[in-house]
């Protein structure tokens, strides 16, 4: 099955810091609210394909469950939602391919124009594991309360979120378990300067990377396996070079990656164009 990915948590201790260098970047995003946890409050990049990156920071003390350690430390992507019609329909099929399932669970924000918006969500995989699964959400008010095309980004070279690429500690293991849950072809491997070893899926919003030593394997040791790296997507590799602040391209097993050029982001934020 295809997957479709509906946003990417981007985690920092300080929204205003992270929202400036987005905006440093030419991608300047919208306040989106706080969450019904009291705790956590985010802002909106959005896309022309309705996904996005959610910007996510704590704006008061306590205690949630939207990634904390993450928030606290800086790390950038966190987790990974995928867009599902029914929520209640996607915990069968993977409770059916042996993946634990945690929810359906309710959530909701407020805007700050007062509109509430309204989503259920479901995680999948053991808890050491979950970060690595894509967690599923269907909107329960219209997906126009939780994102619109962001103005510095609408009608760009920019059409959405491309890829995630998900940091593991074994590569084939990772591979074999999607290819069970997800039914995924055979990825493409190659090697990418600053990731190590990559295996991108064909036809599907993912990919693999692995690698021994650098900040791949630092972030391994800090956290489960899970998203490093949140790649925007591009028809065009030269347009989008030529409006945003993008290194030299690098050879991508199936396509080609600039990464901005942020001392802040390193890695973690790039363009994707792919064959």
């Amino acid at each position: 099955m295809a997957l479709t990915v509906d946003h990417v948590p981007f985690a920092f201790a300080g929204l205003e810091a992270i929202t400036a260098e987005f905006e440093r970047l030419g991608l300047a995003p919208e306040y989106g609210g706080a969450h019904e946890n009291g705790v956590t409050h985010m802002s909106v990049l959005g896309f022309d394909d309705r996904s996005y990156v959610e910007l996510i920071a704590e704006r008061d003390e306590g205690d949630h469950d939207f990634w904390p350690e993450h928030i606290r430390a800086d790390a950038g992507p966190a987790a990974w939602c995928v867009r599902v019609p029914d929520v209640t329909e996607e915990c069968k099929r993977l409770l059916e391919r042996g993946v634990p399932v945690r929810g359906p669970l309710p959530g909701a924000r407020e805007r700050e124009d007062g509109t509430l918006v309204e989503w259920d969500r479901a995680e999948f995989g053991r808890p050491d594991r979950r970060l690595l699964f894509p967690f599923a959400i269907a909107d329960r008010t219209p997906l126009s309360y939780r994102v619109e095309p962001s103005p510095s980004v609408a009608d760009g070279p920019l059409s959405g979120i491309g890829q995630v690429v998900l940091a593991v500690s074994d590569l084939e293991d990772a591979i074999e378990t999607f290819e069970a849950a997800y039914r995924f072809p055979t990825p493409v491997r190659d090697t990418v300067p600053g990731l190590g070893t990559v295996a991108s899926v064909p036809g599907q919003p993912v990919a693999f990377a692995a690698s021994e030593n650098g900040w791949l394997a630092e972030r391994l040791e800090r956290f489960p396996e899970g998203p490093c790296s949140c790649l925007l997507a591009t028809d065009d590799l030269a347009a989008a070079r030529e409006t945003y602040p993008l290194g030299d391209p690098l050879e991508w097993p199936d396509g080609r990656v600039a990464f901005f050029d942020s001392e802040l982001l390193g890695r973690r934020l790039g363009v994707v164009e792919r064959v």
